[in-house]
């Protein structure tokens, strides 16, 4: 703290301001700061706004009973200042003297140095009742065996305030013991706890202790997922309020959907397709992220099963038939067959099949995995025994 010794800045309360000494031109005048530096400091700061040099000189009264304790003095150049520190005081109440060497009174005041720790102060958060010891050095819930080794003080109601944020019912309980971050205790308050403080209307906050900021890989969104784990996604004015809070990027997860289709699955890997759909209630859980979207993912696949036309295909967020405008949406990607029987090798003759068509038949089953397998297209136009005579 400080006291500034001038008439011209009219100072009141303990400080008692004198007309400054004058001399050729400028005024003398003095402050006076205190600290708890070096078992507590006073400080006398000494201004010379004059032309020539002066020779200044205070008395100091420890305890303000009207008999000077100690004193010093120096000169002061023109336009200068002189600090003069003195150490080791202690705590208590000066009046500080501060004169000309011809005797000149320049200024006085009355300043305390009070470093000494404070007692402790008790306090209960009316939502648990728990009791908390608070120092200038500590911030402590005190069991039942500690408060009454402490004499069973009378506790004080804990500053406490109510928030949430606009977009969840979740309250949480903030407790102020100083301006630091540090000294507040944050606590997620039941519906009986909160009950029990009187069912506090909550004020809405921009940040809540406790909650985590987080971005997925497939979306530039921020989300926030508060203490009671209720996920939001969060506008730029959200994020404006919470004071910019850095979120973690999770850059190897996220939300995906097919052009073609609806399905919106959680991508786990996404490099490596590795995921799985998920449902309405598991979309809405998570705040309704915005999935990326693209015609195919890693690692999906496109089929068809030996002996049918149809195509399927299976990837992280389905595993369906799909129809030729899906297909080509796709880039209309060589399906490959499954479930392939084995090949029955050169072992039938036109003559084996009753009919043409059943020979017919028989070629285009086995065609797409080993070509003319019997050898009954002599003429490769695809159409199987048609010079036998049926």
């Amino acid at each position: 703290m400080s006291f500034l010794l001038s008439a011209a800045l009219g100072l009141t309360g303990s400080l008692t301001a004198v007309v400054p000494a004058s001399a050729e031109s400028g005024v003398i005048s003095a402050e006076v700061f205190t600290s708890c530096d070096d078992g507590g400091t006073l400080t006398v700061s000494m201004r010379n706004g004059t032309d020539v040099t002066q020779r200044i000189l205070f008395d100091v009264d420890k305890g303000n009973d009207g008999t000077p304790d100690f004193g010093d003095g120096a000169e002061v150049v023109p336009k200068g200042r002189v600090d003069l520190p003195i150490t080791g005081r202690g705590d208590g109440t000066y009046r500080v003297t501060v004169m000309t060497e011809s005797g000149v009174e320049v200024a006085e005041s009355v300043v305390e140095i009070a470093c000494g720790r404070p007692s402790a102060r008790y306090y209960v958060t009316k939502y648990d009742q728990t009791v908390w010891r608070v120092t200038d050095s500590e911030v402590r819930a005190l069991t039942y065996v500690e408060w009454q080794a402490d004499g069973a003080p009378t506790p004080e109601p804990a500053p406490t305030d109510y928030v949430r944020y606009s977009w969840s019912s979740t309250i949480s309980a903030v407790t102020f013991f100083g301006q630091a971050r540090e000294r507040w205790v944050w606590k997620h308050v039941s519906f009986d706890e909160w009950s029990r403080a009187g069912r506090p209307s909550p004020r809405t906050a921009g940040w809540i202790d406790g909650s985590v900021f987080y971005q997925w890989g497939t979306s530039d969104q921020i989300f926030v997922q508060d203490v009671g784990g209720v996920r939001h996604a969060l506008s730029y004015a959200e994020w404006r309020d919470s004071g910019f809070e850095p979120y973690e990027r999770r850059a190897t997860q996220g939300f995906v959907k097919l052009t073609w289709d609806n399905s919106i699955a959680f991508l786990s890997d996404i490099q490596g397709g590795q995921g799985g759909p998920i449902g309405y209630d598991r979309w809405s859980g998570e705040g309704f992220p915005a999935p990326a979207t693209a015609p195919r993912f890693n690692g999906d696949q496109v089929y068809r099963n030996w002996g049918s036309p149809d195509i399927w295909y299976a990837g992280p967020t389905t595993n369906r038939r799909i129809n030729g405008s899906e297909w080509a949406a796709m880039g209309n990607p060589y399906a490959p067959w499954r479930n392939v029987p084995a090949s029955p090798g050169d072992t039938k003759n036109c003559s084996d099949f009753s009919t043409q068509r059943d020979a017919q038949a028989a070629f285009d089953y086995w065609y797409p995995a080993y070509g003319d397998v019997f050898k009954l297209d002599r003429d490769n136009d695809f159409v199987a025994c048609e010079e036998f005579k049926y």
